[in-house]
This record gives C-alpha cells, sequence and structure tokens, in this order.
C-alpha cells in the first residue's frame, strides 16, 4: 500500500465536519440550477470543486486512502483506470461534484425515470402490492437521493430518510417551496430516541418505507457498532438500522442507486424477511448483519469506486473505539 494509506490525519468523525450547506447556500443552489441549468451550472460548480480539491487536505487524503485500499482488491485497479494519484482523487472529487447536481436534479424531478435502470424491481414491487412496510438500508455509495424515483414511480408511495446532518431541516424547508408534491420525508437524528422510533414505527404501520445509511457511526454512540472487514481492514459499522428494523418487524432489503454509463441504477437485495435479535447473544448477531451489510457494500464499492462520496477517514476513525471480543470474533467468523 501507498505511503498515502498510511499516514493518514489523524482521526476525524464525519459529524464534526464543519456543515457547509446553510439554508441561503443551498437555496441559491436550487435556485441556480433551476434558472441555469445543467450545463452552465456545471461550469460555475467546476472552480469550486478545484478550491476543495486544493483546500480540503483531510478530504484528499481520505480519497486516495480509499483508493489505494480499493487498488489491492481485486479489479479494482481496472475500476480505477489507473494506479491512485492526483488524478483518480480529483475524479473523485469531481464525481461528487455531479453527484451534487444530481441531487438537486433529483428533488427538482429533472432525472425522470427514462434516465434510472431498476434492477431486480420484482422484490420491490412485491412489497408495493402487499401495501406492507419495509426498511431500506443504503449507503453513501453513489447518491441516495435518487431513491427517491421510487416514490414517483409508485404514486402514493412514502419515504421517510432518517439522516444525521444539521441542515437537514434546511434541505426539507427549500424541498417544501421547490418541490411542494415530494414524496420524501427527511427525518433529522444525531440520536434516534424513542420519539423518533414510534414516527417511524408508525410510518411503517402505515405501508411507508423507511430508508436508513447503513456505513455512519453516530457520533454520540461508541458502544453502539460493530466491526467487520471492510476494503482489507476493520471499520465500525452502526447497529442503528438492524435495531430499528427489529423495533418495526418488517422486510428488509439493502438500497444501491449508483450512477453507471452516465445514468443510475437503482438496485435493491433481500437482506432480511425480518431481523430477530436474541437477547442472549444480540450482540453476535447484530455484528452479524453489520458484517453481511458490509461484505455487500465493498463488493459494489470495488466496482464503482468513484461513487464513495465518504470523504473522511473511515477507517481511522475507527481507532477512536477499541473493538470488542463479541465483534471482532463474529467478524473473524468465530463464535457461530
Amino acid at each position: 500500500m501507498s505511503q498515502h494509506a498510511q499516514n493518514v490525519a489523524a482521526p476525524t468523525h464525519w459529524a464534526r465536519l464543519e456543515e457547509r450547506g446553510v439554508y441561503w447556500g443551498l437555496k441559491f443552489m436550487f435556485l441556480a440550477y433551476r434558472w441555469l441549468g445543467r450545463r452552465v451550472f456545471s461550469v460555475f460548480l467546476f472552480p469550486v470543486i478545484l478550491y476543495f480539491f486544493f483546500r480540503g487536505n483531510d478530504a484528499r487524503r481520505a480519497s486516495l486512502d480509499f483508493q489505494n485500499r480499493i487498488y489491492a482488491m481485486e479489479g479494482g485497479g481496472a475500476a480505477l483506470g489507473s494506479p491512485p494519484g492526483w488524478q483518480t482523487s480529483f475524479k473523485h472529487f469531481y464525481e461528487f461534484g455531479q453527484s451534487i447536481l444530481d441531487k438537486v436534479a433529483a428533488w427538482t424531478d429533472a432525472i425522470s425515470l427514462d434516465d434510472i435502470v431498476f434492477e431486480n424491481d420484482d422484490l420491490f414491487e412485491k412489497y408495493v402490492t402487499s401495501q406492507k412496510g419495509l426498511v431500506l438500508i443504503g449507503s453513501h455509495l453513489g447518491n441516495m437521493e435518487v431513491c427517491r424515483a421510487l416514490g414517483s414511480r409508485h404514486r402514493g408511495l412514502r419515504l421517510n430518510v432518517l439522516v444525521h446532518t444539521k441542515h437537514s431541516e434546511n434541505f426539507s424547508r427549500i424541498m417544501a417551496e421547490v418541490n411542494p408534491d415530494a414524496t420524501v420525508a427527511l427525518i433529522q437524528t444525531t440520536d434516534v430516541g424513542p420519539g423518533t422510533a414510534m414516527q417511524l414505527n408508525a410510518a411503517v404501520e402505515r405501508g411507508e418505507i423507511v430508508v436508513i445509511a447503513g456505513d455512519r457511526t453516530p457520533q454520540n454512540a461508541s458502544d453502539r457498532h460493530s466491526w467487520a472487514p471492510f476494503l482489507g481492514k476493520m471499520a465500525p459499522f452502526p447497529h442503528g438500522p438492524y435495531i430499528l428494523a427489529s423495533l418495526f418487524k418488517c422486510p428488509v432489503q439493502l438500497i444501491f442507486c449508483i450512477k453507471q454509463e452516465g445514468g443510475y441504477h437503482i438496485s435493491l437485495e433481500p437482506f432480511a424477511d425480518r431481523i430477530q435479535l436474541p437477547r442472549r447473544n444480540r450482540d453476535e448477531v447484530l455484528a452479524q448483519y453489520v458484517q453481511q451489510y458490509a461484505k455487500r457494500l465493498e463488493a459494489k464499492a470495488v466496482k464503482s469506486p468513484y461513487q464513495w462520496f465518504n470523504f473522511f477517514n473511515f477507517w481511522k476513525q475507527a481507532s477512536q473505539f477499541k473493538p470488542d471480543t463479541v465483534t471482532s470474533k463474529a467478524a473473524s467468523g468465530e463464535g457461530r
């Protein structure tokens, strides 16, 4: 592995990174996109990407660290196209900039259903016709905002997206202004409490969908995660998605919204008919679900490395916590 991967900066939890999306900045972005169109907006976005590439030392190091790990995986070199370096890292930043445009396009209905390929669609159709609730576990690989196309495709279907970012309230406010017909609710939370759990459970009982990312640990929940192998090194993954799903007593699927050859592919994968967490070996079962998720996320990341939008030290943040015996054994396959 190159020196980039060995000399990564001190760990910084993703939630402590500066929130740059204040209300007026977000609103300006949406209005500029609407007035100028994608091509012109892309021109204005390019110098912004350049600025953050040269000024964002931590993000750039994290990008190279990730790419070095991808390069070491089978098939990773072909997916990157060349050995990791400033060119591949800048391409990574550029794709992130394009994803911002896609987010705006998705929320303003500028991305049509014709622009999206729905894979394993029969898996989703089964639950839509049954009118039962569903939990979708996603990630920051690709663009989760595009999953709102599921609501556009199935009229009356409502999605509840659980997010940890502080700017989600501003984002929701702007969405109500620019697209009053949006069928997606952003639910901000840094720590899911009983009130949020009851709110989401009621949504599931109404036949709605709950979407939650499975690749970011809550800032104040160092004891609510398990470790799993990910791209050659142990990384922490949150328990939250699986604990919530066990409370809702509904089916769980994985969802990936990844850009390929200029268009988005939404793929769904069966994960569990129902998540049950026995008291006696609860931590071991949670660790197994985490490992199952991490394995699928790794496979997708190796195929689409430039769609990885976790620009923080994904593995180094793990040094803030100490792996416990249970999760380490579960991740390595022991104790099953």
